[in-house]
């Protein structure tokens, strides 16, 4: 009855995967007992899975139903086992000790326990029959290791012992050896080259306009815009102090003609007051006097990136190559191609803006002044002034192109290789007046541990780890109280002098020493599945009362506590810089001014200008729109030239130069998505009181390189980036777990009062905390509802249940998240002719199915499909990827402790096998 009992319990791991590119983490166990498993979180579509197993019985467990409820309500019904032997044995004082310790062992597994939590489960012990265990995984699957796990363990069958003293005293001593080789995690060795393009460009601003001197002060209504204008001068310059002559000018105008009208007034020295006039623009306006020269308005300052064009060498094209020292001294620097820091710009401001005399010297510098006001540069010079005429704004860095290529990659698979020794011994004490007994119990499993790899390389730190842990136990060989050793060493004297057991005195029956025995197997049970340990090297078991209805257990344990880990250690080069050249030009230096302007004659009586030591003549033909001409002759002493607007009347350019840089860099990433076992100490409590059960364990573990990992010499992932996936250790935490759940079972009956069938209602809760969670590592609650029946010739259970993960938690990536609250559903469904069928239903934002149905062919044989929407592969961790998958069942059974359960399947990420096999014999 205690087996079916323990079936129904709740039971939760934790396993864990890894990658930051995505993937989706999943991996199914299938254990004894009912289990909620723990989702795992990883990149590419983080979703999570819990599978609610009830784990297969044997088939003829169908038929055993009545004889079990009947034993249970046997008052009389003891089987012989725990306490159960006379003294009056007559047989071999070897074989019956076997034969009694495997009865124990099968009826009460987790109090003969002689196991590890790691290398195959108690309920698998048989002395009696087998000293050697032997368990494996394999799969055949692209980019998968084809081995996951092998362990093996030999229990002689003379080293297992169990006796009854006097004083209703049973010691019971198991001793072996375990070991195994499991799958660790996957390193990769991978150099890539980076190249990277980028460009700088800069905004280039200007505005210039003609500010001519006040024209209507200086001549009244003149309209100049209302005449067509054309001037001939002259002129005679003197040297300074030098008083000129007279210039005359022979127009060829006919000053007879009555359409000519000559005006009073000589003009003088006309051309230095026009722009397109060689002595006007082309020499910038220098033979004026300075309070006659266009004023000019600049709107923005100008900044000087003339070196770039490197004294001629480079023109202003597109597609030409800029030297390093040409950008220098330009002031211009790139930054990283990819964050742009280290990015800077310092060329010198060269003028600033404001109103400007249209001549050297006066406010503006020549480069801009020459594109304002000369028209007869050459293409070069303009190209040349015009690099010092605007104002250029630095817009910044941008990486218009990254490519990553893979030069190499290497990866290696990694496992963990131990053995150790056990040794556990119990000591259950009935009490001869009260209802109850006392258990306590010393286990120790000291060994070692490497970390390798098929080729032969060691990772001595993850060795330290995980030897450290394992190494804790020997402490406990040393451990001693409550007189167990005392009382191993009587029974094995009484033993070798080939006494018998000795006889139970107490006032319990044999059915409540049952009940007290089912009680102390499913706290054991408790302890097990409460415990964060994912191997254990010792465990004390203080002494614990343990009554029919009631229990409580205190351990200490030691061993290896396992967290999921990615890491990464990134070597990148400094960034070889490529030549940097014009890539895109939009610039107006072949139409950007000049500003036009004409000469206009002014009588000098209406100026304050004062004559110069130039003499000039002037001949000003205006031409009215009817055909009349006007004729105004000028001399300098008269006269002075100002100049007037006549075309061109402002300026403005909105530019923009873009350079252009391609750089490369190596970069050697080692990563390592797998597994660590780091040495840890936990106290465990666990109870039970009437129906309702719970554990609740704490512990702390170390671990002696938080940044070392197989393959990773120091993990770096703030090198990558801020936010990139990759996770982080510390070098101590603590984590706690607790569980909870009410276990309700009753047996219905007919209308004979026979039993039919075993009812079962189990709700379940849990917590899973540790301190430093994230998404490989993630902070859990859980809770399930498990209802089964169970007939003579049909069970069933199905199993509702809700994990909530915080969202940061669960997922790299927001989008892959299944959600902080994910359902699932699992049920199944078996016959007493050997059909099985399992349903797991996973609904988040996601919905994931696993659907499998078998039927037994011939004794101990089965065939079976199965189809899901999801396959799962291993990049170090197991990670679940969505896409179809169906396949075949194979699944073998003997007696003897031979079975082999095998699925081959295909789907959309091609062929996939997977095969669990285990061999139980002796020699």
């Amino acid at each position: 009855m205690e087996q079916l009992i323990l079936l129904f319990f709740a039971n939760f791991f934790v396993q864990t995967p890894t990658f930051p590119t995505d993937f989706n983490n999943y991996q199914i166990f299938e254990n004894v007992h009912f289990e909620v498993k723990d989702s795992d979180f990883l990149t590419s579509y983080s979703d999570q899975l819990k599978d609610f197993r009830v784990d297969k019985q044997p088939d003829d467990n169908l038929n055993v139903l009545e004889t079990e409820v009947a034993e249970s309500r046997s008052p009389e019904a003891e089987s012989t086992t725990l306490a159960a032997q006379t003294q009056n044995q007559e047989n071999s004082k070897k074989t019956p000790i076997s034969d009694v310790i495997t009865q124990s062992a099968t009826k009460y597994p987790w109090i003969i326990n002689p196991t590890d939590k790691l290398t195959f489960e108690p309920t698998s012990f048989r002395p009696n029959k087998n000293e050697n265990y032997l368990e494996t995984e394999l799969r055949f699957a692209d980019d998968n290791p084809i081995l996951n796990r092998f362990t093996f363990a030999n229990f002689p069958k003379d080293s297992q012992f169990y006796w009854v003293l006097d004083g209703n005293t049973i010691v019971i001593e198991t001793q072996g050896f375990q070991g195994g080789l499991l799958y660790q995690g996957k390193s990769r060795d991978t150099q890539l080259t980076q190249t990277a393009t980028v460009e700088q460009s800069f905004w280039g601003l200007q505005f210039i306009s003609a500010l001519p001197n006040n024209f209507e002060e200086l001549v009244g209504d003149v309209e100049v815009n209302d005449l067509t204008v054309r001037v001939i001068s002259g002129e005679l310059r003197t040297p300074e102090g030098i008083r000129a002559g007279d210039v005359i000018i022979n127009s060829g105008i006919d000053t007879n003609d009555p359409n000519v009208t000559v005006l009073e007034n000589n003009v003088i020295n006309l051309g230095s007051g026009s722009t397109l006039n060689r002595s006007g623009g082309g020499s910038l306006f220098q033979f004026l006097d300075a309070d006659n020269a266009p004023r000019i308005l600049q709107g923005y300052p100008t900044t000087n990136l003339q070196p770039l064009l490197d004294n001629g060498n480079v023109k202003l094209e597109e597609g030409e190559i800029i030297p390093q020292e040409a950008l220098q001294a330009a002031g211009i620097t790139w930054g990283d191609p990819l964050t742009g820091e280290g990015m800077n710009f310092t060329a010198p401001t060269t003028s600033i803006p404001g109103a400007k005399i249209a001549q050297p010297g006066g406010g503006m510098t020549n480069d801009l002044l020459n594109l304002s006001v000369n028209p007869f540069l050459t293409e070069e010079e303009r190209d040349f002034y015009y690099l010092n005429s605007l104002h250029w704004i630095p817009l910044g860095q941008t990486a218009t192109e990254v490519d990553l290529n893979i030069d190499s990659q290497e990866s290696k698979h990694w496992y963990r290789f131990y053995i150790s020794k056990s040794h556990n011994r119990s000591l259950i004490q009935y009490d001869p007046v009260d209802i109850s007994a006392s258990y306590s119990s010393i286990f120790s499993n000291p060994g070692i541990s490497l970390t390798l790899s098929f080729d032969g390389d060691l990772d001595s730190t993850q060795i330290g780890n995980a030897t450290l842990g394992m190494a804790l136990g020997i402490v406990f060989e040393f451990i001693d109280f409550n007189n167990i050793d005392h009382s191993i060493q009587d029974a094995r004297q009484k033993f070798d002098n080939n006494e018998g057991f000795a006889t139970l005195k107490t006032r319990a029956t044999p059915q409540q020493r049952r009940q007290i025995n089912q009680r102390l197997n499913q706290t054991l049970a408790n302890t097990n599945r409460s415990s964060r340990l994912n191997q254990v090297s010792g465990t004390v078991t203080f002494p614990s009362k343990i009554s029919p209805n009631h229990s409580r257990i205190v351990q200490l344990r030691t061993g290896n506590h396992q967290r999921a880990i990615d890491f990464i250690k990134r070597d990148i080069s400094d960034w070889d810089q490529g030549d940097t050249s014009f890539s895109e030009l939009r610039l107006s230096n072949q139409d950007f001014g000049p500003l036009g302007f004409i000469a206009g004659v002014v009588p000098l009586n209406n100026t304050s200008i004062t004559p110069s030591n130039e003499s000039s003549a002037v001949d000003v033909i205006l031409t009215s729109p009817d055909g009349r001409q006007f004729v105004q002759q000028f001399r300098s002493f008269d006269n002075t030239v100002v100049p007037i607007n006549s075309g061109r009347a402002f300026d403005i350019a909105f530019d923009r130069i873009t350079l252009t840089q391609t750089s490369q860099r190596s970069i050697r990433d080692r990563t390592f998505a797998g597994y660590v076992s780091l040495p840890t100490i936990e106290v465990l409590v666990a109870g039970t009181s009437e129906n309702f059960n719970y554990g609740v364990s704490l512990g702390g573990w170390f671990n002696l390189a938080r940044n070392s990992a197989p393959g990773v010499g120091e993990n770096n992932p703030s090198d990558v980036s801020d936010d990139n996936g990759f996770t982080k250790e510390p070098t101590v935490g603590v984590y706690s777990y607790a569980e909870v759940n009410w276990l309700n079972r009753h047996v219905a009956v007919d209308s004979t009062n026979k039993p039919i069938a075993i009812i079962t209602h189990v709700p379940f809760f849990s917590i899973n905390w540790n301190s430093s969670a994230n998404r490989l590592n993630p902070f859990q609650i859980t809770a399930a509802y498990s209802f089964s029946r169970q007939g003579k010739s049909l069970g069933y259970s199905v199993t509702p249940a809700i994990l909530y993960t915080p969202e940061g938690l669960n997922a790299f990536m927001p989008e892959n998240s299944q959600g902080e609250v994910v359902g699932y559903v699992t049920g199944e469904l078996g016959t007493v002719g050997g059909l099985k069928s399992k349903l797991n239903l996973e609904i988040g934002r996601k919905v994931f199915y696993d659907l499998e149905l078998s039927q037994r062919v011939i004794d101990n044989f089965s065939l079976g499909a199965f189809v899901r929407n999801f396959t799962t592969t291993n990049v170090g961790l197991d990670s679940r990827v969505s896409g179809f998958n169906y396949g075949a069942i194979l699944r073998y059974h003997s007696d003897n402790g031979l079975f082999i359960d095998a699925k081959l399947g295909t789907g959309d990420e091609g062929f996939d096998a997977r095969v669990e096999a285990g061999a139980q014999f002796k020699f």
